[in-house]
């Protein structure tokens, strides 16, 4: 074989190369900014059914909300949130209380909102497993700000946690009132 067919050969192995990889790189792209989306989904409703249950079996008041720089409280859930006991049950957390754990931070320019109808910026379950009257639900919406790859977690009025659905078939969740996902564009 001479060397000139040998680099012919080469040529277009690179070049089906490049055109295989220029087609599956955008699938690739969603494919990972979808886990990524899941991910964050799963870890937060798996701390919502902890929280619950921890209160149920503990006794107690727990509480969940928006992680501040340093472990307090603040309004900003894209920092993440932290879940503690409410010994004293006034409602913050001070040094009585004990931290059970973490929601870790959103990735850079996602954003995370809790809506629920007592209109406080976290949620209570109290000794007995349910919310006072904390019903609402938790909506995501990715760095791109693409609604299709966000997610709703509704809390019921018992404060029972469960996925939002695309219930009209449009590839955007809906919360418990039927509303889309609304996300801004970046």
């Amino acid at each position: 074989m001479k060397l000139s067919e040998v680099l012919i050969e080469l040529m277009l192995v690179i070049t089906i190369l490049a055109i295989v990889t220029f087609i599956a790189f955008p699938v690739f792209t969603e494919f990972t900014a979808r886990y990524r989306s899941k991910t964050k989904q799963w870890e937060l409703f798996e701390l919502l059914i902890f929280m619950r249950n921890q209160a149920y079996s503990e006794r107690a008041n727990f509480i969940l909300c928006p992680k501040g720089d340093e472990d307090i409280c603040s309004n900003n859930w894209s920092n993440g949130a932290l879940l503690f006991i409410d010994i004293n049950s006034n409602g913050t957390l001070d040094s009585k209380d004990k931290i059970e754990r973490y929601f870790t931070r959103l990735p850079e320019g996602a954003t995370l909102s809790w809506k629920g109808f007592n209109n406080k910026g976290y949620l209570i379950f109290r000794p007995d497993g349910t919310t006072p009257s904390q019903s609402g639900n938790f909506s995501y919406c990715p760095t791109d700000g693409e609604a299709k790859l966000g997610w709703i977690i509704i809390l019921n009025s018992i404060g029972r946690p469960y996925y939002g659905r695309d219930a009209d078939g449009d590839g955007i969740v809906e919360n418990g009132s039927g509303d889309n996902l609304s996300c801004p564009q970046s």
